[in-house]
């Protein structure tokens, strides 16, 4: 039987523990706040000889070298082509200019982009840092601080919901952390932190059908950040493997059961096609980790630096193979490249050429972009452009130049039947 002196002992436990946690958050949000920043964002125009300003929306970032390079999302910073920065401690300032001769440098596929403040004059920066976002458990108690709606510092938490998560449709490569945490606009490019108040993650995205928090949230990890800003901020651009295949998901048999991926192109000159990659195969495993998602397949490729071994096991003929490719960049080809820079960065389109038939096909689709929501697929075989036949990446390069980089319609080829797709909004 419990007394009353036993009943006293444990709500005084419970209260201290209670403490204790809130403590923790406390804590937490205290060692990472100095790290954050505020981003406003507008696009600039001359009127009557005056630079005019337009606020077009709002972001935040996290200071991540003491030299003054902080992270945030591309789709934040692209919003603009000027940006006022508000540190945490209320100090005002504009990011300087780059190598490139821009304000950011950015890898679309992941959606992540580089700034640099011009650290001059603001005394020390504080970076936080960054932790190994591998270690994080489902269920694992996790901050957001930010910048929803232009709320300066404003800080939540929630719990990690789960790890993987791909083919959410934000990103080229995807490997989010979903959370429960509410964040809102102006919450993307913040970090998602523990309650050590290490960054594991900088929170993206939400699956929204009001425009506002519903429950779901989705961050970069840490890990993908690190590697992404490390080879923005030494090369200015990513240094990413590629095997040179093109994989489609299928559903085998009509039982609800795993996904699996087969080949259905080899890309001329690639890894594959030189490692014996071949049409029909079942991708089975990449590094002995089990691949059943085209995400995952994407990640776990693209993730690996050129120059990697990459043990890609397949099933062929009822048989397991196990062939091992070494990655490398996919390089641009010279005969298409004064098409292709326009065509992705346009329409989010990438074409190569298939190793058995030569004929072009698609590639990579972002799902930012035209070509993927006007209904393209990865393995459709292109004929057309513009109503011009074309039928290797020279013709491409050849329409695309005639088109001035633009293209009203492609004509493909999906199995056995021709659609012609119109590509809007150019």
């Amino acid at each position: 039987m419990i007394n009353r002196t036993t009943i006293i002992l444990l709500c005084a436990a419970l209260s201290l523990a209670a403490d204790r946690s809130a403590h923790l958050f406390v804590d937490a949000v205290r060692t990472a706040k100095p790290s954050v920043v505020n981003i406003t964002m507008y696009q600039t125009a001359r009127k009557n000889g005056e630079v005019q300003y337009a606020k077009t929306g709002y972001g935040s970032g996290t200071i991540i070298t003491q030299s003054g390079y902080l992270v945030t999302n591309h789709h934040v910073v692209r919003k603009g082509t000027h940006y006022q920065i508000r540190l945490a401690d209320g100090t005002e300032c504009v990011p300087a200019r780059l190598p490139n001769g821009q304000r950011y440098i950015a890898d679309e596929k992941t959606d992540i982009a580089v700034m640099k403040l011009d650290a001059a004059g603001l005394g020390p920066l504080r970076p936080i840092e960054l932790d190994d976002s591998d270690r994080l458990v489902e269920g694992e108690w996790v901050i957001a601080i930010g910048n929803p709606y232009g709320l300066h510092q404003s800080v939540s938490s929630g719990i990690v919901s789960s790890k993987g998560r791909g083919d959410i449709g934000f990103a080229d490569i995807e490997d989010f952390i979903q959370t429960d945490v509410p964040i809102n606009p102006g919450n993307s490019g913040g970090p998602l932190v523990n309650l050590r108040g290490r960054m594991v993650g900088m929170n993206t995205a939400i699956r929204t059908v009001s425009g506002g928090y519903q429950g779901i949230s989705f961050a970069i990890p840490s890990n993908i950040i690190r590697q992404v800003c490390n080879d923005l901020i030494q090369h200015g651009r990513v240094r990413r493997g590629w095997l040179g295949f093109i994989a489609r998901e299928i559903a085998p048999g009509k039982r609800p059961a795993r996904k699996q991926l087969e080949v259905i192109t080899v890309i001329k000159n690639s890894p594959a096609e030189h490692g014996g990659i071949r049409r029909g195969d079942r991708i089975d495993e990449i590094n002995g980790k089990r691949i059943s998602s085209l995400g995952e397949l994407v990640t776990n490729v693209g993730n690996a630096p050129p120059g990697s071994m990459i043990a890609v096991t397949v099933t062929r003929d009822g048989r397991r193979h196990t062939i091992r490719l070494v990655s490398r960049e996919k390089g641009d080809d010279a005969r298409a490249s004064r098409g292709a820079d326009d065509l992705y960065a346009r329409y989010g389109i990438e074409l190569s050429e298939n190793a058995r038939t030569g004929d072009v096909v698609v590639s990579a689709l972002s799902p930012m972009g035209l070509g993927y929501r006007n209904g393209l697929k990865r393995g459709d075989i292109v004929v057309s452009l513009n109503a011009a036949d074309v039928a290797t990446l020279e013709d491409v390069a050849g329409v695309m130049r005639r088109s001035d980089g633009r293209v009203e319609k492609i004509g493909i080829y999906r199995g056995s039947r021709r659609y012609t797709i119109p590509l809007d909004g150019n």
